[in-house]
């Protein structure tokens, strides 16, 4: 009978043993996700989410570099903008994507310096111009909504000229296209902006996180603010922020890693 019990402890001692080097494999497994995040809008990624569903946040300031990553399966999966993810998914089928959560619509607005109010009012007008007479819509339903690629005719010159700052590194809002020259719905967006006030812009690219700097250092008169994210507040004195022109959310996209997995850490947290 003593043999028999001794023989019933070591099986319960083995059991436990499988299942607890099961669990403690698959916390090391999930531990050691890496997921890729942008850092650049205000406020930024990290702020809104400052933990990922599941794994670990990698820190990109390039939609570009995160990309090759993903590719690479450096990381499993990124958190974008379902505008991106819907560009993204658009040239790589297989690429999977999935809802990153309900409640954190981003307002994408432009930014001049605070003492160019004749630049602002400009953009003001232009925008509820565009919008009342239902060109915006039509500028979203083109590029965004059917991921148009359609190139620009050239810019043309006026009198009143400004210099718009693009990242072109955020596709469909704005990228650098084959020939080299800015292009996307942001693009577009300033286009049509210069026929309706008689005035042009012209683009020249920067680096995300520095952005701020070459809008304050006066080397260029207009960025696009991406910010003023639902139940977050955004204020610089030193910017003028124009009316929300887009409202985008956030998409999770990855190559081959199991979407489940993290739509069902989302449900948990």
């Amino acid at each position: 009978m003593r043999k028999m019990c001794g023989f019933m402890c070591v099986i319960v001692i083995l059991v436990l043993t499988v299942i607890l080097a099961g669990c403690s494999r698959k916390v090391a497994s999930d531990e050691n996700i890496q997921c890729g995040i942008m850092n650049w809008q205000e406020p930024s990624d990290l702020e809104i989410f400052p933990h990922p569903a599941l794994g670990e946040w990698k820190q990109y300031s390039s939609l570009t570099s995160m990309i090759l990553d993903l590719n690479a399966r450096n990381i499993e999966y990124i958190l974008v903008p379902t505008s991106v993810a819907s560009y993204l998914k658009a040239q790589d089928d297989s690429l999977t994507v999935a809802p990153g959560g309900a409640g954190v619509p981003t307002e994408i607005r432009m930014a001049v310096r605070a003492e160019d109010a004749e630049l602002y009012q400009v953009l003001q007008t232009g925008l509820r111009t565009l919008r009342s007479e239902g060109k915006l819509d039509e500028l979203i339903k083109n590029y965004i909504t059917d991921i148009s690629l359609e190139g620009f005719e050239d810019i043309v010159q006026r009198e009143k000229s400004y210099i718009v700052g693009v990242t072109g590194d955020l596709p469909p809002m704005d990228y650098v296209a084959a020939d080299g020259i800015p292009a996307g719905f942001n693009v577009a967006l300033m286009k049509a902006i210069g026929d309706v006030m008689d005035v042009s812009f012209t683009f020249t690219q920067v680096d995300a996180p520095a952005r701020l700097s070459a809008l304050s250092s006066e080397r260029i008169d207009v960025i696009f603010w991406y910010g003023n994210v639902q139940g977050y507040t955004s204020e610089k004195k030193e910017l003028l922020l124009t009316d929300e022109y887009y409202t985008d959310m956030i998409s999770y996209v990855t190559k081959s890693f199991d979407m489940n997995r993290i739509l069902e850490a989302m449900k948990s947290k």
